[in-house]
């Protein structure tokens, strides 16, 4: 299988905000590739948003115009929002508690957000690291992870280049990072990473859990769901290795609502995993590979999963597996995030 590392990444341009907020037909919100209006509504519970950048940039294969598509719950198109400050991919979309979505733009390295009013805020830079995923702390804190490791500035399967950390002769260290909610590096953690099948791929999708004590995180196109106790500062034993498991070829995106399972991707579909054990619960196959972005809905009723290659997302009911709901984002090798509005916390 042929896999494309990076499923997201950015270079900062300017800090500004989205135009106010229009109708527009679902074919154009999809099919329309150049930068216009954003079209993006005030989010509603159920909506379902999907990273979706422009690639238009025949020297550089992670480049392009930052783009989330928002959808209603049957994935019918609502809107869209064209972001400011990216030149490269963007993609993990999270959603905080106060109902912030979040996208990281790694090879910026930036942090983006949009408002629950659909409007982008002002972008953040919280490190030179290139930052793949966030996790909420109970404290308020901010849980980042470096997406890269090594000295590797390029590799033969793809066009782009990595940027060395300033003053360092590395392109990240993938280690764990934890944050004040004003962006202040509160501590790093010195914890493993897989480094995946391209050996630069370090901790890449991240679920804070039992009580903000462990963090369990994979390396994209790795083998390793990995774990690390905080409060003790140390690395704990694999949660789970998958060698020779036709079920599980790599994994690559995981996720996870508050209470519910491991969603993982793996390529030919997900799977499902207990978060205290490791045990797998089930898999769920999907036609062709390719299948990287996973999320659970809120109500952990249905997953939705897209296809980096193809473009396609999918609303997949967990009770039997079928697929209930598609569309495609008009674009390939793009999809990077898929996230689902749960509406905000009291």
């Amino acid at each position: 299988m042929r896999t494309t590392p990076l499923v997201t990444f950015g270079l900062m341009a300017l800090l500004a905000l989205p135009v106010a907020v229009r109708a527009a037909p679902a074919d154009d919100i999809v099919n329309n590739l150049v930068p216009g209006p954003s079209t993006m509504r005030p989010f509603e519970p159920g909506d379902i948003f999907v990273a979706a950048t422009v690639m238009n940039d025949p020297n550089d294969d992670h480049a392009g115009i930052g783009r989330v598509i928002q959808y209603d719950a049957d994935l019918k198109p609502k809107g869209v929002l064209w972001l400011k400050g990216s030149t490269h991919k963007v993609g993990g979309l999270t959603f905080g508690p106060d109902g912030t979505l979040w996208s990281m733009a790694q090879l910026t390295p930036v942090v983006m957000e949009i408002g629950p009013d659909g409007v982008q805020k002002p972008v953040r830079k919280f490190s030179d690291h290139k930052y793949s995923s966030i996790t909420f702390g109970r404290d308020g804190s901010l849980y980042f992870c470096d997406h890269m490791i090594g000295k590797q500035t390029g590799h033969p399967a793809v066009t782009t280049k990595f940027k060395l950390l300033p003053g360092q002769d590395v392109i990240g260290n993938g280690h764990i990072f934890r944050h004040a909610p004003d962006g202040r590096l509160l501590k790093e953690y010195n914890n493993e990473v897989h480094g995946g099948s391209f050996g630069f791929l370090a901790c890449t999708s991240t679920v804070l859990t039992d009580d903000d004590r462990r963090m369990i995180y994979v390396s994209e196109t790795g083998n390793r769901v990995m774990q690390y106790d905080l409060v003790n500062d140390r690395q704990l034993p694999d949660l789970a290795k998958f060698e020779g498991d036709p079920r599980v070829p790599m994994v690559l995106v995981m996720n996870a609502n508050a209470t519910g399972p491991l969603f993982i991707s793996t390529a030919n579909g997900f799977i499902t995993m207990d978060r205290k054990t490791g045990q797998v619960l089930r898999h769920y196959p999907l036609q062709g590979m390719g299948w990287a972005a996973v999320n659970p809905s809120p109500d952990g009723q249905f997953a939705f999963i897209g296809n980096f290659f193809t473009g396609d997302v999918v609303k997949v009911r967990l009770e039997d597996g079928a697929v209930v709901a598609r569309n495609n984002i008009g674009q390939r090798e793009s999809l990077s995030g898929v996230a689902q509005y749960a509406g905000r916390k009291p």
